[in-house]
């Protein structure tokens, strides 16, 4: 049973062989037939296969460039803000040498009494309230000189050792400053509260002092020379109780922002 389907088979191939070497139309078409189909069949799956490796090589190529793009990204961005820091320098320095130039045109029309010094700290410990200078008594300063800038009145030195000085400014409580109203007759002491503002005390209610009015040293406390810019007039309360006006003044000195300041010598 076995040997006959085995001949059956065989006799079979052998027939389809021989149609297929002859070009026979049926065989053909059924092998074209067969042939399409199958590449039909076959065609999609090795798309589906070829699928995941087109994923995979399109995820790494994007990753790559993902990572260079962030790399490239931070250089910029490090660069922009060097550039960024540089160009905040500007201002500053601009700011600096704008400040020591007035200083320089003003120690050269006074070089005799002028010297000229630079700020570089704050005292914390001391009951009065006190900025330090770099210049002490090797540059002939002594207590009691008076420290300004080319824009008004910052104090008078305190305390001197042979390379630096404390300056008590004028925004201290125990500070006190005779000025006048530029223009007028009023006068008044400048005392300071230990904040921004100041007093002018003991000016009549009836005095001729407004808001505006700019107050220059009247040069009789035995610390100030006259005529130095102090501060201008920002309140007059003639309201409260009393015969002195209460008067608000703004210092010309902003004494958180000192960088360089003006010792007058004592002759």
């Amino acid at each position: 049973m076995k040997n006959s389907i085995a001949i059956i088979i065989a006799i079979l191939i052998l027939i389809i062989s021989f149609f297929a070497f002859t070009n026979t139309p049926l065989v053909v078409r059924g092998y074209s037939t067969f042939k399409s189909g199958f590449s039909e069949t076959i065609g999609p799956m090795l798309k589906l296969i070829a699928k995941p490796t087109d994923l995979v090589r399109y995820i790494f190529s994007s990753y790559i460039n993902l990572v260079g793009a962030k790399r490239e990204n931070a250089e910029l961005k490090k660069k922009l803000d060097a550039f960024l820091l540089e160009n905040q320098k500007i201002p500053d320095l601009e700011r600096e040498n704008k400040r020591l130039r007035t200083l320089l045109n003003f120690v050269e029309k006074n070089p005799r009494s002028l010297i000229a010094a630079r700020v570089v700290g704050e005292d914390l410990k001391n009951w009065y309230k006190c900025i330090i200078i770099d210049k002490g008594s090797a540059s002939n300063i002594k207590e009691k000189m008076p420290v300004i800038t080319p824009r008004g009145i910052v104090g008078q030195a305190v305390e001197v050792d042979r390379w630096h000085s404390k300056v008590m400014v004028i925004n201290d409580a125990n500070s006190s400053v005779d000025v006048n109203a530029e223009g007028k007759n009023t006068r008044g002491l400048l005392e300071g509260t230990g904040q921004t503002v100041l007093k002018l005390k003991y000016v009549l209610k009836n005095d001729d002092i407004e808001i505006g009015d700019k107050l220059l040293t009247s040069g009789k406390d035995g610390i100030y020379p006259k005529g130095l810019p102090a501060g201008i007039v920002i309140t007059v309360n003639r309201n409260r109780p009393g015969i002195f006006a209460d008067i608000d003044i703004m210092p010309f000195s902003n004494f958180k922002h000192l960088e360089e300041v003006l010792v007058i010598k004592k002759q």
